[in-house]
C-alpha cells in the first residue's frame, strides 16, 4: 500500500458513518467490493482537500497513489482513486494513458467506472492525447471484460458533452456498433448514455445513426435517445 494511500484511507475512516439515505445501494451499483460507510459529498470533500495539500506530486506519484487505491479492497478507495484525477493539476495527469487499462482489472460495476472514467480527467486528456486514447478504447471495446467494454463509451462521454469533436464521436459510434448487440445493462445503458450525450454537439449525427440502426440497437437506447431528440429530456414528461 502507497504511503500516501494509507493517509487518505485514514481519512475515510475517520469520517465513516456519515452516511446519508443513498449511501447504501451495494446491489444497485453493482459492486460486491466492501464500502466504507461515508457519502460521496464527503468523500469529494476529503479528495479535494487531499489533492489541495498535495499540489507538489508528480505525475508519476500521482499515478502511483492512484495505482494503490484502485487496488485497494473497498469500492470507496477505488472511487477516491477517480476522484483525485477529478482535483489534480494539468500537470499531474501527465502519465500514461494506459495505466488505465491496468486500472480496469480491478473495478467492479457502473459505479467504479463511472468515478474514474467519467470525470474531468477525459475532459481535458482523452482529446489531448488522442494518438494514444484511440486505439486505447478500441482495444477496451474488444475486451472480454465488461468493465473495459463500458469504459470504452464512458470515457467519452464528458469530452463530447463539452465539445464538438468529430474523431471522438466517430469512435464512439465504432464502438457502440462493436457493442449493440450485447444485452447486459452495463453496456446498453452506456450505449444510450453516450447517445443523449452526444445529440447537444452532434444531433443530426445521431439522428441519422438512430434511424439507420434502431432495429439493432438495444431498445432502451433507442427509446431514451428518441425522447431526447424530441423533448430535450430523457424521459417523456407527464401529462
Amino acid at each position: 500500500m502507497d504511503r500516501h494511500h494509507k493517509d487518505i484511507l485514514t481519512a475515510i475512516r475517520a469520517n465513516a458513518n456519515k452516511a446519508t439515505q443513498h449511501t447504501h445501494q451495494d446491489n444497485y451499483l453493482g459492486s460486491s467490493h466492501p464500502r466504507y460507510d461515508i457519502s460521496n459529498p464527503v468523500l469529494r470533500m476529503l479528495a479535494k482537500e487531499w489533492m489541495k495539500s498535495h499540489r507538489d506530486l508528480s505525475a508519476d506519484d500521482l499515478a502511483n497513489v492512484v495505482t494503490s487505491l484502485i487496488e485497494g479492497k473497498s469500492a470507496t478507495e477505488k472511487w477516491m482513486g477517480g476522484m483525485l484525477l477529478d482535483y489534480a493539476k494539468p500537470e499531474q495527469l501527465a502519465f500514461e494513458p494506459a495505466l488505465f487499462d491496468e486500472w480496469l482489472e480491478h473495478i467492479m460495476g457502473w459505479a467504479e467506472v463511472d468515478v474514474l472514467c467519467s470525470g474531468s480527467y477525459s475532459v481535458a486528456e482523452v482529446p489531448r492525447y488522442w494518438k494514444k486514447w484511440e486505439p486505447l478504447l478500441r482495444k477496451f471495446s474488444k475486451s472480454k471484460n465488461i468493465h473495459k467494454r463500458r469504459a470504452s463509451l464512458v470515457l467519452l462521454i464528458a469530452p463530447l458533452r463539452k465539445k464538438s469533436n468529430e474523431p471522438l464521436a466517430a469512435m464512439a459510434i465504432e464502438n457502440i456498433e462493436r457493442l449493440k448487440g450485447e444485452k447486459e445493462i452495463l453496456i446498453t445503458k452506456a450505449i444510450s448514455w453516450i447517445l443523449r450525450t452526444m445529440i447537444k454537439h452532434h444531433k443530426d449525427l445521431v439522428a441519422e445513426y438512430i434511424e439507420e440502426n434502431r432495429g439493432t440497437l438495444p431498445s432502451i437506447a433507442v427509446r431514451e435517445t428518441l425522447v431526447k431528440l424530441t423533448t430535450g429530456r430523457k424521459t417523456k414528461p407527464r401529462d
